[in-house]
Formats: structure tokens, C-alpha cells, sequence
């Protein structure tokens, strides 16, 4: 979901009142109310309910509002990082684009420019389509990101393979089919027979290239009637509805890896749920600037994973 319709939600929240929440964004009440009825449509439940006071959040409608309290806090952080790093003209400027998952583990242990003083890089968290929209036109230099579904990249757009993810699920542990995993040996994850699933509870994620398709195609052909609950891009919000018993969700590895907890259980399924590959992929015209082409091989060989 869009930033500027998390804030729609925040402003809503604050005022307690559609008027007073269309003033202070400057836009008419039908507008932001039209706004507010698609938010709650895509997410499958009401975000708030009107009392004699005004409007005030669902039980479920709070719990997605602190969510975007801290989606909207990171990315002013972001905003304002970018802003510094915009000030430093004096160094040679790169922007390195990431899937919104991918950031939060990424960044911190992957961006070390010892060998290079003279470069600043810009990170700029997209989805995967927007990631390759900017290497196309240039606002982006290089992106980590997940293969199209088809394999095939736009004309022009080089990339490396870094990597091969498989997609879990993730069920809470309340519920009975976390019990159901078989051990198999050499594994990380237990596997869970996708019959499980069929008439449960599940929340869609949509983050990275195509995750919804391979969910859907996943039902298709294990012959699964989900109840799909909601639907939501982010894994990490997914994981999080997940955690508070609404529902199974999927999640990428690298979730899986770095939010555990006793709240959740992760399983692997049948190959009908495809892995995905990740990617580091930049524009042709890259390789004719020595700095940015030297930077790109330097992430190319800090990403690789054995």
C-alpha cells in the first residue's frame, strides 16, 4: 500500500472525523472517504466504525494503524536519509533500489564502500515492477530484487543471479495444522501436505514479483479451496496479521529467518509453490561509467551467497 494512503488512514485517525481529516490534507470529504472505503475493500475488514464521538478504529482497524504508524515512520527516516545524502554532491552519487523486505536486512550488513570514499549511495525501497521501471529510465542504478515470473527482464536490463528463495508458509501456532509438519531430514523447515490448507484462513501476500500469481497458481494445482481472508503487499504485515491468529500467510525465507518467534511456525509444501530467484540487475548503459560499474561488481560479490 502506497505511503500517502497510510497517511490518509493516520490523518482519519487523529482528527476522528472525515471533514476535519479532509481539511487538514487539503481534499474534499468525498474524495478521502472514497479513499478510505478502497483501503478497507482491499484489506477485507473495516479500519473504523462511526460512534457519537466520530469515527474510531476497529479492534482490527488499531492493529493495522499502528502498522502504518511504523511503515510512515520509516520512510520519513528514509526521506530524510536520502535528503543528507542529496546534500553531499561532492561525491559521486548511486542509487541502489531494494524490495521493502529485502531493505531491512540488506542495508545494514551489505553497504560498506570502504574501497570507495568518494561514492554516497542512495537506497531506494520499491516494489519489484517499480524497481525495474527505474533502472529503464535511469533513476535507478542497480536493484536487488526477484526474477519476473516469466524469467524474461526488459530489453536492456542485464542481471546476475545471486540466489534461489523458496516461499513458506506460515501458520500460527494456535492453530491444529501446525502439529501436521513432518520432519524430513536434511531440511531447515518442516514440510506441511498442502490438504492442510483447504477451507483455512489465508492471508495473500503480494510483496516481490508476482507472489500473488504463485500463490493462486499454488491453490490451482494442489486443487485448494482457500478462505482468503485478506489480502495485504507487504510479507511483514502478512506475517504480523498471522501472528495474531488471522489467518496462514506466506512468507519469503528471509522472513522466515530473521522474525521468528513462538507465535508463528513455518513449513515448506510441494513444489507446485515455486522458488523464486534473486537478482542484483542493472541498465546496459551502467557498464560505460568505470565508478558505477566498479560499485556494481563490489555488490555483486558482497551478495553472492554460496
Amino acid at each position: 500500500m502506497e505511503f500517502e494512503r497510510l497517511r490518509y488512514l493516520l490523518t482519519v485517525n487523529e482528527e476522528g472525523n472525515i471533514s476535519k481529516a479532509a481539511d487538514k490534507l487539503y481534499m474534499s470529504q468525498p474524495s478521502l472517504s472514497k479513499i478510505i472505503s478502497s483501503i478497507e475493500g482491499m484489506l477485507g475488514f473495516k479500519v473504523f466504525e462511526r460512534t457519537p464521538g466520530g469515527l474510531v478504529p476497529t479492534r482490527l482497524g488499531a492493529r493495522y494503524l499502528r502498522f502504518a504508524q511504523d511503515v510512515v515512520a520509516m520512510e520519513e527516516k528514509l526521506t530524510d536519509d536520502l535528503e543528507r545524502i542529496r546534500a553531499e554532491q561532492k561525491k559521486h552519487l548511486i542509487v541502489f533500489g531494494f524490495s521493502h523486505t529485502r531493505t531491512a536486512y540488506v542495508i545494514p550488513k551489505e553497504l560498506s564502500l570502504n574501497r570507495f570514499p568518494d561514492v554516497q549511495i542512495m537506497t531506494r525501497s520499491l516494489r519489484d515492477g517499480e524497481l525495474l521501471e527505474g533502472l529503464q529510465d535511469g533513476t535507478i542504478d542497480f536493484a536487488l530484487l526477484t526474477a519476473p515470473f516469466s524469467g524474461q527482464f526488459p530489453a536492456g536490463i542485464r542481471h546476475r543471479e545471486l540466489y534461489s528463495e523458496r516461499i513458506l508458509i506460515g501458520v500460527p501456532t494456535a492453530n491444529p495444522i501446525s502439529q501436521e509438519g513432518e520432519e524430513r531430514l536434511g531440511e531447515d523447515y518442516p514440510y506441511l501436505a498442502p490438504r492442510f490448507l483447504n477451507n483455512q484462513d489465508i492471508i495473500m501476500s503480494g510483496e516481490g514479483t508476482d507472489l500473488f500469481e504463485l500463490e493462486k497458481a499454488f491453490f490451482i494445482a494442489e486443487e485448494i479451496t482457500p478462505n482468503v481472508r485478506m489480502f495485504e503487499d507487504s510479507v511483514r504485515f502478512a506475517k504480523r496479521f498471522a501472528e495474531e491468529c488471522m489467518g496462514i500467510c506466506f512468507v519469503t525465507e528471509d522472513v522466515a529467518r530473521h522474525e521468528t518467534g513462538d507465535a508463528i511456525r513455518f513449513f515448506t509444501t510441494n513444489s507446485t509453490l515455486p522458488i523464486r530467484h534473486v537478482c542484483i540487475a542493472w541498465n546496459k548503459m551502467l557498464e560505460k561509467d568505470p565508478v558505477r560499474y566498479a560499485v556494481l561488481q563490489s555488490r555483486i560479490d558482497a551478495l553472492s551467497r554460496t
